[in-house]
């Protein structure tokens, strides 16, 4: 597979690219500290709920864990779970906005992070990289850094959930072109390159 088509023809001189194994240690502190914000969120949430919410909530993550992981990877399964569970409605409402949150979360921090620190997340300033314009006539606008970070965070969602194979093809597609961009890349039309280099 071949997509060098996706680079624009109209790209000029072209920064150093950033080795894979620096963006994903950059990506891995992001996904550290994700994983640590979504748990707050699961212990921060149900404190807004009566005691007979959290309990019922509390019984459902330990049924939960109870299942096997190929039960866990099956929707099916997963959804006929979540109906026997027979959940209270308060209950049922606390988990959809959990949920909600849930998916909101990483797209928002991906999308906060660049558009407002020069197109750094934690994980990035930490290794002294950034995300710029592919192009030099083609600024990183918001709708394209909201369209990069939606890909990037229900990707890094995914990865978090026994359906994680649409995160890992967002992510092993960057060996598959010669700029190393991965799918949420092309969405933002942006590259990853060192902080150290001038804009482009």
């Amino acid at each position: 597979m071949n997509s060098d088509s996706f680079d624009s023809p109209k790209d000029l001189e072209e920064p150093a690219l950033v080795p894979v194994w620096k963006r994903t240690v950059a990506f891995a502190m992001d996904m550290i500290l994700l994983v640590v914000l979504l748990q707050s969120l699961i212990h921060i949430l149900p404190n807004a709920y009566p005691d007979h919410v959290k309990k019922e909530f509390n019984q459902l993550i330990i049924d939960a864990s109870l299942l096997s992981q190929d039960e866990q990877a099956d929707l099916y399964r997963t959804t006929d779970f979540l109906e026997n569970a027979q959940l209270s409605e308060q209950t049922y409402e606390m988990l959809m906005k959990m949920i909600f949150f849930a998916c909101l979360l990483p797209a928002t921090y991906f999308f906060i992070s660049e558009l407002f620190f020069r197109g750094q997340t934690l994980g990035k300033a930490t290794l002294r990289l950034r995300i710029a314009s592919v192009r030099n006539d083609l600024p990183l606008s918001p709708l394209r850094l909201f369209a990069r970070a939606v890909l990037k965070g229900l990707s890094a969602l995914s990865l978090m959930s026994p359906f994680f194979i649409p995160g890992l093809v967002n992510f092993i597609f960057c060996f598959f072109n010669r700029k190393k961009r991965c799918l949420h890349d092309l969405a933002g039309a942006s590259i990853t390159i060192s902080s150290q280099e001038n804009s482009i």
